[in-house]
């Protein structure tokens, strides 16, 4: 048997175990963000026309709102929300296949290096390939890519920056095809793949600067001996992206200071933090461990100055270092510069100054790829010796132990209470993973449990407003809830930072007001505690304040106050545009036979406010008016 069909035949067993590994993982359930952007499925019944598909993928807020992604999402629509295996098994298919490209882009670029670097002899391109593909598929630092549905965002993007890249190195590589052919072959991987790949996911935009530092590392010797027509080209492609990128992060810097707002740190911590988060994803990449994959980091403890904690110097210095000798060696070790350059740079957006939290395993997706591609095209550089002995033997340690935290772990995924407990219990300051804990313990009848994770929780927090809200429910579900329960809830809403949770949890606590299930809290002291919310100055404005607006509004219809919800949803459109809100107002309005108040609503209505994707997609004037004239006829009925 050939060698070349040995390593293919190897690569089909690595994805093979791979899917094995992820196999149970596919079982588990629906997850965090999964639930807030897969919402979107419940927008429409059936696609029947432009106007149904507009509606759907105009949900999101941010603009252009990761259409493609969204679209993979409709296919499976049947399937939500009781069948996350079906979602968790396309995203692993898209997964394997990403290992794929990392095999056929990792043999190109192995291929041609090796060329360049008139090495006698010549190893073969197929092993460093292999082996990159091997150990990027079951890196455990992937598992939360792949188990958690949403991330198909960051999966599919991949896909497109790989297929870019591959169709860019087709444009480099062929020397003896005509310059039309080879322009060709470049504007399909740095242009239409690049946007295929922002359409998925906005960090795809960093594309160009992936096939940049590929250019100046190893690469290098092919570019500058591009014909001077695709030089020009490549450079039109390349770097308008890449100066945008940095643009955009120097330019948004005081907007990104003023978001602090809503954050727990401000940009100078996040900015001090990030070191220290880059270098624990490497570890966790190139030191597998048993139990500290997941999604609830939000216990990383913050840089609040250069030397608090200490290790933020040593990060910061690390870092630097790094990218100057990638920099300054990137003709003399070029495999080195490459690892340091593609990782950092795939990492300038969502690990710098961009106002987003501080980790996400997630992040390190296609990152990774970089020193993975590296350190394979490396190896097989190595001459018959004891450290290259040393070096294989050290790799296939490391493949072992990968493949059984990766196997492991993904069992850990296969249960949402082995979850709850496995990240509770590893994340004793994750808000997020102890309020999953508590959840577990509650939903198996061991509130008392439950509440006792809450207060330990609230004791390391003692301002975080969604815990103490968990804690006064918990407390309804035992019985015990007293009134100073409630003005200390009161106490914690009226200072409290800014917390997603604390106005979603909202609607739990109305629920229990209004079902009498929970004396002594009732409509009056729900009231109560959402106007104190809505009077913290960290909740004015913006979806927290329009949450809020609303569910007071619902307390309105429950209560048969017409005067209060209509009053109410104004407030709530003033706050956060939503093309809904009119056409609520006008059922209610109707209801009561006001139908001329009505109509006026839906023909008033200002929809310039609408989220720009949403003006883009949706005609809302014409469904008013379809609706307009549903009403018509309904007060021509009951005249």
């Amino acid at each position: 048997m050939q060698a070349s069909t040995r390593t293919y035949l190897l690569l089909l067993l690595v994805l093979a175990a791979c899917a094995t590994m992820y196999w149970a993982g596919l079982h588990g359930p629906f997850l965090f963000d999964d639930f807030p952007n897969l919402a979107a499925l419940d927008s429409i019944d059936h696609v029947h026309s432009w106007r149904d598909l507009g509606i759907y993928l105009s949900q999101p807020r941010s603009f252009p709102g990761r259409p493609l992604a969204m679209l993979s999402f409709l296919i499976q629509k049947p399937s939500w929300p009781d069948d996350p295996f079906a979602f968790k098994l396309v995203n692993l298919c898209i997964h394997l296949a990403n290992g794929v490209l990392v095999f056929c882009l990792t043999r190109r670029l192995a291929d041609l290096f090796l060329v360049d670097s008139g090495r006698a002899p010549r190893p073969s391109a197929i092993g460093p390939a292999a082996l990159a593909a091997a150990a990027w598929l079951i890196c455990p630092i992937q598992l939360s890519a792949v188990l958690l549905v949403v991330q198909r965002m960051t999966l599919l993007m991949a896909l497109f920056v790989l297929a870019g890249l591959l169709a860019y190195l087709k444009a480099v590589r062929e020397e003896h095809a005509s310059n039309l052919r080879r322009a060709l072959w470049m504007t399909i991987g740095l242009g239409l793949c690049s946007a295929l790949a922002f359409l998925s996911k906005e960090n795809g935009i960093l594309l160009p600067l992936y096939a940049l530092c590929l250019d100046a590392t190893v690469l290098r010797q092919r570019i500058q001996q591009l014909p001077r027509g695709l030089a020009w080209l490549r450079r039109g492609l390349i770097y308008p992206a890449v100066v945008f990128v940095f643009a955009y992060l120097l330019v948004g810097i005081p907007d990104f200071a003023h978001a602090g707002s809503f954050r727990d740190f401000t940009l100078y911590q996040r900015v001090l933090t990030e070191p220290r988060v880059l270098l624990d994803y490497l570890a966790k990449a190139f030191v597998p461990r048993f139990g500290l994959y997941g999604l609830y980091n939000d216990d990383f403890p913050k840089s609040t100055s250069l030397f608090h904690p200490l290790s933020t110097a040593f990060a910061v210095a690390a870092l630097l270092l790094a990218l100057g000798v990638a920099l300054h060696w990137r003709k003399r070790h070029p495999l080195l510069a490459l690892a340091v350059l593609w990782f950092l740079g795939g990492q300038i957006l969502e690990s710098s100054v961009v106002m987003l939290e501080l980790y996400f395993e997630h992040r390190n997706y296609v990152p990774v790829m970089g020193p993975f591609i590296a350190l394979a095209i490396g190896l097989s550089l190595l001459q018959p010796s004891g450290w290259r002995t040393l070096a294989y033997t050290a790799t296939a340690l490391w493949l072992g132990a990968s493949t059984i935290a990766t196997s492991l772990s993904s069992q850990v995924w296969a249960s949402e209470q082995r979850l709850a407990f496995a990240w509770g219990n590893g994340h004793p300051g994750s808000v997020r993973a102890q309020t999953m804990l508590a959840k577990a313990l509650y939903d198996s009848g061991q509130v008392g449990a439950a509440v006792r994770v809450i207060d330990r929780a609230l004791d390391k927090r003692p301002g975080d407003a969604g815990l103490a809200e968990n804690r006064l429910y918990l407390r309804c579900a035992a019985g015990k809830v007293t009134t100073d329960d409630l003005e200390r809830l009161r106490g914690t809403l009226r200072a409290a930072a800014w917390n997603r949770s604390a106005f979603e949890n909202m609607d739990t606590l109305r629920l229990l007001g209004q079902g009498r299930r929970c004396p002594p809290l009732d409509t009056a002291w729900w009231k109560v505690l959402a106007e104190t919310l809505l009077a913290n100055p960290a909740y004015k404005g913006g979806t927290a304040q329009g949450m809020i607006h609303y569910q007071i509004s619902q307390l309105g219809v429950h209560q048969g106050d017409l005067n209060l919800a209509v009053e109410e949803l104004d407030r709530t459109y003033a706050a956060d545009p939503d093309s809904e809100v009119p056409r609520l107002q006008a059922k209610y309005l109707a209801s009561a036979g006001l139908y001329d108040q009505a109509i006026d609503k839906l023909e008033h209505t200002d929809y310039r406010r609408l989220p720009r994707l949403r003006r883009l997609l949706v005609d809302d004037r014409a469904i008013n008016r379809e609706m307009i004239a549903a009403l018509r006829e309904k007060q021509a009925s009951a005249r």
